[in-house]
Order: structure tokens, then sequence, then C-alpha cells
């Protein structure tokens, strides 16, 4: 009896545990990198990259948290990182928008969204 118990009990922990996964399937392996939705007319994938390294960015188009930058952009009155990694963020946004490029991903009708350089913020 405790057998049965034991095995029905596994199966709806693991039946749980794999209901996201039944609704809406699993998470696509390929998906797009961030750099993918800045483009800029007459631009190599190359030359992308090499821009947004240049924005201290990387090559899938996120800024570069090192510790070092991050205290570079901590402020007196930042509680933690967080606002240090926000601005870096928007850093690297307005960087890309003023190298010519153009954001092609989602923006989103929230106030984090409308708060990004790449949404029309300033």
């Amino acid at each position: 009896m405790r057998v049965t118990m034991f095995f029905i009990g596994l199966f709806v922990l693991l039946a749980g545990c794999s209901y996201p996964v039944i609704l809406v399937g699993p998470r696509p392996k390929d998906s797009p990198l961030r750099i993918e939705s800045w483009v800029k007319a007459d631009t190599s994938a190359e030359q992308r990259v090499l821009d947004s390294i240049d924005c201290k960015g990387n090559e899938k188009g996120d800024p570069v948290f090192s510790q070092i930058n991050i205290q570079e952009a901590m402020q007196p009155e930042d509680k933690d990182q967080r606002a240090a990694r926000d601005r870096m963020y928007d850093n690297w946004e307005r960087c890309m928008l003023n190298k010519g490029y153009r954001y092609t991903g989602q923006c989103f009708p929230s106030e984090f969204s409308r708060s990004r350089p790449a949404c029309g913020a300033p």
C-alpha cells in the first residue's frame, strides 16, 4: 500500500511540474538573441556585434555587468545594484540608438517598457 501511495504521489508531483510545458510547449531552443532586434541599413551582423561591444555590451546585446562597470554606474542614492544595472542597460540602448540603430523588438504598453530608450524614452 505504501509503495502504491508513493507512486501516486510521485505521479502527481511530476504531472504538476510538467503542467506548464503541456500548456505552452517547451521553451524554444533557437530563440533570437537580443542583438538581433537592433537593425541598421547596410550593417552586417559582425558590425552590429562590434558596435554593441563599443557601447559596453556583449555579442548577445546585453551590457557587460562586470563589477567594475557596476561600481562606475552606481550613484550615492542607489540602495543596491539594480538601479545601476538599469542605468547601464539604458546607456547601452542610447549608445546603439546614437549609432543609428533602430529597435525592432516589442515595446509593451507598460510603464517599464515606456521607460526604455529603445521604446521612445529620452
